[in-house]
């Protein structure tokens, strides 16, 4: 009996030696992520993963302050940037639910002094970017007009907005606007008879306790804030970000928190705390155009399907992402300190959301698919020469019209320096839209992923084509 045991503990010893000395593998995000912010050269983040109800993830990642050498934290503090237009339109939706305000109202009925060219504008063309106001690289030009100062009243911006342009009748495209958001926040201050910030935090962040999440103005001291930085130019040095320009009524970009608090949003926005199900199931719904098409945009977010997953998301500029997976009843929110300046160069943190839940889903991702023999090798060509027509700063006869009159200039800037490295292309599948599909007025029949692999870096595009195998859309990730 005493030999057995002997025996026993022996075995028991050297079975604990030889797990000991296997090395313990890193976790599969955190080594994602890591890996991603080196190749990336993102300073901090934080990162939230929401499975099935339940905070899976809260974590963070480098540094909050590169000149103090402060780390991130759950309780960092970053700017949102455009991630506040989800917390401008479900005060609007507030407001309709308690009979404020109707969808369709012209905005006319609300605000003061429109211009003519704004007739046919109603709330919910504001909502869904669809109601030809100026787009981002051209709103409120009137503002810049003499050099740029630190401050705009409200006054100010809607008379420069007001002056703005008009692209083309309410709901016949989708163009995306802060100036769009700028005029809701008026809405939503006329409608409340309380300043927008007010109406945030009374409504929304304290009921909510989202006690590090707030609307400060420049002056304003925030705890625990996360410095900003960019690059200048691709592959420069990184560099301090300064967005000293501030608005009175900063409805389009001005919400900052923290991954903790919008935990706690997320937790009560799907269990209806903040508004009802019908209004969730309105603002997650892609805008139907005047022609009867769809484009995959709601209110203040992107509605889109990865490999027919639903993905509901939105970013902002300041390297932030907030996206949502309903199918796969995940939640990945992503917010960083590398981001933008204007169209000085790339948000360089956008797709880490999709990279994480596809952690947990590998369906989500195109790097998970296998290359397969090429149907028709002759299109792939021309798919690849289209980017490089777009690279060389020329348009390509092989998108529709609706597509060549979208990209942005600085858009453009953007995919030319992405292509400008020659590398491998090839073709991985093709699979069938889910329902009725339409991408800038032209129909889809077919959605075709690749993959590139250029110097260091592999993107996989997605190409939405249309029958006679024109290209209607595309995008673009990194795994």
């Amino acid at each position: 009996m005493h030999h057995n045991f002997g025996l026993k503990f022996g075995l028991f010893l050297l079975f604990c030696l030889l797990i000991s000395s296997v090395p313990v593998r890193a976790d599969a995000v955190d080594d994602y992520i890591r890996a991603e912010m080196q190749k990336r050269r993102i300073p901090g983040l934080a990162l939230a993963v929401v499975r099935n109800g339940e905070v899976i993830r809260l974590q963070g990642y480098g540094l909050a302050s590169l000149e103090l050498d402060v780390p991130v934290t759950p309780d960092t503090v970053f700017e949102l940037a455009s991630v506040t237009k989800q917390f401008t339109a479900t005060a609007i939706m507030l407001l309709v639910e308690e009979g404020r305000l109707k969808l369709d109202d012209p905005i006319s009925q609300h605000l003061s002094g429109t211009p003519d060219g704004w007739k046919g504008i109603t709330i919910r063309h504001l909502l869904t970017h669809t109601a030809g106001l100026a787009s981002l690289e051209t709103g409120f030009r009137a503002l810049w007009e003499g050099g740029v100062r630190l401050n705009y009243s409200t006054a100010q911006a809607f008379d420069a907005a007001a002056r703005d342009p008009i692209s083309f009748a309410p709901g016949e495209k989708w163009q995306y606007s802060d100036v769009g958001y700028f005029l809701l926040g008026m809405i939503i201050e006329k409608a409340s008879g309380q300043r927008y910030r007010e109406f945030l935090t009374e409504r929304f962040f304290r009921p909510l306790g989202m006690t590090a999440t707030s609307v400060p103005n420049k002056w304003e001291l925030v705890r625990n804030r996360a410095a900003g930085y960019t690059f200048l130019i691709s592959g420069g040095p990184l560099v301090h970000i300064r967005r000293d320009t501030q608005f009175e009524l900063p409805s389009h970009y001005g919400v900052f928190s923290t991954v903790k608090d919008l935990v706690k949003w997320e937790a009560a926005l799907v269990s209806g705390k903040v508004v009802k199900q019908s209004s969730l199931d309105v603002m997650w719904t892609p805008v139907r155009l005047n022609d009867d098409s769809t484009f995959p945009y709601g209110f203040a977010w992107e509605v889109k399907e990865v490999r027919g997953h639903r993905m509901i998301s939105h970013t902002g500029i300041t390297g932030t992402e907030y996206a949502r997976f309903p199918d796969d009843k995940i939640t990945v929110i992503v917010l960083t300190n590398l981001g933008s300046l204007g169209g000085s160069g790339a948000v360089n943190s956008w797709g880490l959301a999709r990279g994480v839940a596809g952690r947990y889903q590998p369906e989500l991702l195109l790097s998970s698919l296998k290359e397969q023999p090429d149907p028709d090798p002759q299109l792939t060509l021309k798919i690849r020469g289209s980017l490089s027509s777009i690279a060389r700063g020329e348009e390509s006869s092989l998108m529709t019209p609706g597509l060549r009159a979208a990209p942005t200039p600085n858009a453009k800037n953007l995919l030319g320096v992405r292509l400008r490295e020659p590398g491998s292309f090839s073709y991985l599948t093709c699979e069938e839209p889910r329902g009725e599909t339409r991408r800038y007025g032209a129909p889809v029949s077919r959605v075709c992923h690749f993959k590139m692999i250029s110097g260091s870096e592999t993107r996989y595009y997605t190409f939405f084509l249309t029958p006679d195998n024109h290209i209607a859309d595309f995008s673009s990730s990194l795994e």
